[in-house]
């Protein structure tokens, strides 16, 4: 017969836990009807909407082959949807909440628990309280990628090497990065007792061939060695030509909270073999490698999620260790939680809530999508905006256009495209989307200052005119940004809209900019004038 989570003294707050489970899943697949998703992960959505459309993998409707998605199965998934009909963002929700229940499932089948509702539901909420949460309901594959790595941890523990090598190359296809997961661990417990032959065959055919045959295909296919990110990701900044300071500042936290709970919950028990292997094969070179990474992306912290799964695959595992006092394991675990974790949850509760929705923005783009002789545009903001216009987008940051990535745009290339809209979100600059310091136009470093000041040092001010859309939303109302301790823009966060004079369909452009809120900048001046 098997043992119920709470034989370990858990009792009333495990039954809270499961309640709080059930109402924290509730709301995640509510959510989305108030907000909507992330701009990276919309940019994925793009891609499966083109999938799905011609067959074709590409930043650009029926454009040039292009790998700024990397989340490849999770792509592939999602133009399944687009192609049986169900909302891409939808489909993304509906995923992450059956992966997240399923990770429940595997941690309490790991303990050796009865998996009934109230301890899955309690696992549930558990996973639901971190951070990256946020990232899942924002549209990424965080909660996918989380129950294939707890999977494959779990299925070596069980000692199912087959299918652990299996669930190792799914995780490599939804993300790239799980190569640093799968590749470690599967490789050192092929290698482990008897049977290391057969273990080794499964990992040589299950693996590392048909690892190898989607890399050759993939640069094949794109023509790149590396997915686009990588190219963009490793031009920063680094101590030691190695640490990427930003990185190691959001990783130290959830690597403090899996070490503290594990030493509160395990102790020495940490130190048995299968233990120190699970732990160094997932820990070690996964976190050697974030923290060499520039990581623009990290939404929500979203690449942080796997110390707290280890932890909690280890915990699960090693449940008889400590059963006995488990309430108390359960009470320190969430105080550490509270202590180092609580404030990342609230801050991203913040920004998911109130900062992100840009309804204007949104509303404009999809009306954009209803003209006549849909134009192009090269948009930093290069997720909502296209995918809902529907235009031709170039990607000046070069995440999702090949040419940028390998350098940053020039004005020259501006001017060669000659789109009928560059839409820029500046970061520097008192005045809106001006050059700030012309002599050293162009700028060759990758930043995203030096990206937009050569974007509309590109702009042709004779051909182009100016327009700018404020990004409202709650937290701008109540939080203005800030710029050099100033009030930037007026209080109001701009987007610039360069309109090209002789693009057709421009007076329409200008009736739609006026009524989401959009000024010319002349009445920018006039209304700064007024304000002082």
């Amino acid at each position: 017969m098997t043992k119920r989570a709470d034989d370990g003294g858990l009792g009333m707050i495990w039954r809270l836990l499961a309640v709080l489970g059930a109402l924290l899943l509730v709301g995640f697949c509510v959510a989305p009807h108030f907000c909507q998703a992330s701009e990276d992960a919309i940019i994925l959505f793009q891609y499966s909407l083109n999938l799905a459309k011609t067959g074709v993998i590409s930043y650009i409707s029926d454009g040039p082959r292009a790998e700024g998605a990397t989340d490849f199965l999770w792509m592939v998934w999602i133009a399944l949807g687009e192609k049986a009909g169900i909302p891409a963002y939808g489909l993304a929700i509906a995923t992450s909440a059956a992966c997240a229940v399923g990770l429940g499932v595997v941690m309490v089948r790991l303990a050796g628990v009865r998996a009934g509702l109230v301890n899955v539901a309690a696992v549930v909420c558990l996973i639901l309280l971190a951070p990256q949460t946020f990232a899942a309901e924002a549209g990424f594959s965080v909660f996918c990628f989380a129950l294939l790595l707890g999977g494959m941890a779990a299925l070596v523990w069980w000692g199912r090497y087959g299918w652990a090598v299996l669930c190792g190359l799914l995780l490599c296809l939804t993300r790239p990065d799980g190569v640093v997961f799968a590749g470690p661990l599967l490789c050192v417990y092929a290698f482990q007792g008897e049977g290391f032959r057969a273990r080794f065959g499964k990992l040589l055919g299950g693996f590392i061939v048909p690892g190898l045959v989607y890399f050759v295909w993939r640069w094949h296919y794109f023509g790149h060695l590396l997915p686009l990110p990588f190219y963009v990701k490793s031009d920063t900044t680094r101590v030691l030509h190695f640490l990427v300071v930003k990185s190691a500042g959001s990783l130290i936290p959830p690597l403090v909270v899996a070490c503290l709970i594990l030493s509160i919950a395990l102790g020495r028990t940490m130190l048995k073999a299968q233990n120190r292997l699970l732990f160094g094969t997932l820990i070690v070179p996964s976190t050697m490698f974030y923290l060499a990474m520039r990581l623009d992306q990290n939404y929500a912290n979203r690449f942080f999620l796997y110390p707290l799964v280890v932890m909690g695959v280890l915990l699960a595992a090693n449940f008889d260790s400590y059963k006995g006092r488990a309430g108390r394991v359960l009470a320190a675990g969430l105080g550490v939680w509270v202590l180092l974790m609580g404030y990342f949850w609230v801050n991203w509760s913040v920004i998911y809530t109130l900062e992100y929705p840009q309804p204007e923005v949104v509303a404009l783009a999809k009306e954009l999508a209803e003209m006549p002789g849909r134009g192009t545009m090269i948009v930093t903001e290069s997720g909502a905006i296209p995918y809902y216009s529907k235009w031709v987008a170039y990607d000046p940051w070069g995440l999702n256009t090949p040419e940028f990535a390998l350098h940053l745009i020039h004005p020259q290339d501006v001017k060669a495209l000659g789109p009928d809209l560059v839409i820029v979100h500046q970061d520097v600059g008192p005045m809106p989307c001006s050059v700030v310091d012309a002599a050293k136009v162009p700028f060759k470093a990758r930043s995203w200052d030096n990206m937009t000041q050569n974007l509309i040092a590109g702009v042709d001010e004779g051909a182009y005119t100016q327009w700018l859309l404020p990004q409202y939303n709650a937290y701008d109302r109540s939080h203005p940004r800030r710029w050099n301790g100033q009030r930037r823009y007026a209080d109001v966060d701009y987007q610039c809209w360069f309109l090209r004079n002789g693009y057709a369909g421009s007076e329409k452009v200008v009736s739609l900019l006026r009524e989401h809120g959009g000024i010319s900048t002349v009445e920018y001046e006039e209304r700064k004038v007024d304000r002082n």
